[in-house]
This record gives structure tokens, sequence and C-alpha cells, in this order.
């Protein structure tokens, strides 16, 4: 079973986006969404968009305290209820996956612990157009995340550079897949705005507020133990 993992700020564009996933599996059956929302009447509209198309999943309502998907996102992975050889994709709005990417991730990852570091359309092979190297798109099976404790991105940040602890923790652990250059051609497509691929939003401008506070948070929390950075404090909650 694939778990996809989303934390939409555009509830109602999502099931476009989502529906663009799963036009290109090949097993629609093996894939369950779990999606969360900040308020219940756009939990109400994706579980009718999941009823609808006879999709599987579940849609969690939380409004978090400030802007970013870092606390979202453990919200979802730390409640996430997988078997260990799961593969667990956290997607987003702007992502868009190549074709057969199940098959894809599934045989990968299979009969090996690890988090698949695949092309994104934009960050070079040896990270250099890039202030640190970053898991853009988190692809690992579930008993990879619970060696992580359970964390993808950490709630010690709101948004930003989240991602490079995320592969600074996978690195240390020794559990990143790198199948950039053995699978050029599977691009999982990042619409970031920073790269032309699309206009910012308000969204974008809000999550780079916080820019400088994740910054700093980064360079203090990347000096710490493996250990230090996967334990989560219930002041991050």
């Amino acid at each position: 079973m694939i778990q996809l993992l989303w934390c939409t700020i555009r509830p109602y564009n999502f099931p476009s986006a989502h529906s663009e996933w799963m036009k290109r599996v090949k097993s629609v059956d093996d894939i369950f969404s779990s999606v969360l929302v900040s308020t219940d009447q756009e939990k109400e509209f994706i579980e009718t968009y999941f009823l609808r198309n006879s999709l599987k999943g579940r849609v969690v309502s939380y409004k978090p305290p400030y802007p970013g998907v870092c606390l979202p996102s453990y919200k979802l992975s730390s409640t996430l209820e997988a078997d260990m050889d799961d593969v667990v994709v956290f997607a987003s709005d702007d992502f868009l996956p190549p074709t057969s990417w199940d098959s894809y991730v599934t045989e990968k990852l299979s009969n090996i612990t690890g988090a698949l570091l695949v092309n994104d359309g934009y960050q070079k092979i040896d990270f250099s157009n890039m202030e640190h190297p970053v898991f853009s798109i988190p692809i690992m099976n579930y008993e990879c995340l619970t060696r992580l404790n359970l964390v993808i991105y950490h709630p010690a940040y709101s948004h930003l550079y989240s991602d490079a602890e995320l592969y600074l923790n996978l690195n240390e652990m020794s559990l990143i897949v790198d199948d950039r250059k053995n699978s050029p051609d599977m691009v999982f497509e990042h619409h970031h705005w920073s790269s032309g691929k699309r206009n910012p939003d308000s969204n974008d401008q809000s999550y780079y507020n916080s820019r400088e506070k994740d910054r700093l948070t980064w360079e203090k929390r990347k000096k710490l133990s493996l250990q230090q950075r996967l334990l989560v404090d219930e002041s991050f909650l």
C-alpha cells in the first residue's frame, strides 16, 4: 500500500491536483490518501470528492497556529497507521509525479529500509544550485518513518529549512536511496514559484515571512545530535 500524505492549503484545488496523481498510477486501489485541511467545511468537501470517485482516504481538520507545513505534516505522520513495508509519500499542491510513479517507488523501496531521493526538476545532482541539500518530496517506507520517530518535517520549524533537516537526519542514518542518476526520466516535477513554473500566491508569501526565524532554527538545530533532533517536545505542538 502507498500512503499518500497531503497537507493542502488550497483545498478547493485539491481534487484537480490529486486526480493528476491518480491518473498516473497503475493501481488506484493501492493508494490511501491522508489529507489535512483547516476547516470542517474543507474536510467535508474533500470527503465528498473521495466518495464520488471511490478513493480510499481520510481527511483531518486542523487549524495550525501559524502558516507552514511542518506542524500539519506531523499531525498526519504521527497518527498514520501503516504496515512497515508501506511506502509513504508526502505530496503537495505544486508537485506532479511521473507516469507509473506508484510502481516505481514501490520497486525501489522493496526489501530495503530507506528514503528515496528522486529528481524534482530543479535540484542539481550535486545540489550546487541549493543553499543546502534538501528532500523536497519525501518518499520512504513506513519502517524508515518509524526510525525518524514519525517525523517528516519537524514542528520546530514553520516551513522553510525543515527539508534540509530531513536530508541531514536521513544522511546521518545512512537511509538515503539516491536514484536520480539511475532514473533520470522519473521526475516528480516541482512547480515552485522560485523556478518560474507558477506565480506566487499569498500562501507562498506567508511562508517566507517566517524565513529568518526558520533559518535561525536550522542554524541551531543542525548542531544538535541526531537523537536530539528526532525528539518532538510538547512545546512544539
